[in-house]
């Protein structure tokens, strides 16, 4: 959550610099967004699972093994805080903006990622309450069998692969 944050802040710093707006005005909006999301828990997915950069990136080469699962299954199973689609922006998140325009600037900040990210095709999921503390960085949450639709195993997954599944 913290690594979130503070790239969404540092993308505001250039508009800050330009303009009248002070530092010390952004402290209350990451003081608000961190009490928002200290203990909440944020799980991406991707709506494809045959780009082949998603692979290289997070299967170690195409080694692993990707989870599809049943959205609806797998919403109506949860108790979750917020759930959506990612926007793909150049555009920096104005925080500031958000407090006057009754938008919420901690939700502004989860499913916003820049635009060279666009392929992975994310949606997140936003658990609320799932770490025992502030500083908890152990956070686990299970996702029922039948939300489950398939296992995809990736192009070089090995024996051992087959046998941890």
């Amino acid at each position: 959550i913290d690594f979130i944050v503070n790239q969404q802040i540092e993308k505001n710093r250039e508009y800050i610099e330009n303009n009248s707006i002070e530092r010390t005005d952004l402290y209350p909006v990451y003081e608000l967004v961190m009490a928002s999301l200290s203990r909440a828990f944020i799980c991406c997915f991707s709506q494809t699972a045959t780009n082949s950069l998603l692979w290289s990136h997070y299967s170690n080469s195409h080694t692993g093994f990707c989870l599809r699962f049943k959205k609806d299954v797998l919403l109506n199973d949860l108790s979750l805080f917020d759930y959506g689609e990612v926007k793909y922006t150049n555009e920096p998140i104005n925080l500031m903006e958000g407090l006057y325009d009754n938008s919420n600037p901690a939700r502004n900040i989860i499913f916003t990622k820049d635009e060279n990210w666009r392929y992975e095709q994310e949606f997140r999921l936003v658990h609320q309450d799932v770490a025992r503390n502030n500083e908890d960085d152990y956070r686990v949450c299970k996702y029922s069998d039948e939300s489950i639709d398939c296992i995809i195993l990736g192009y070089n997954s090995s024996p051992e692969c087959y046998q941890e599944i």
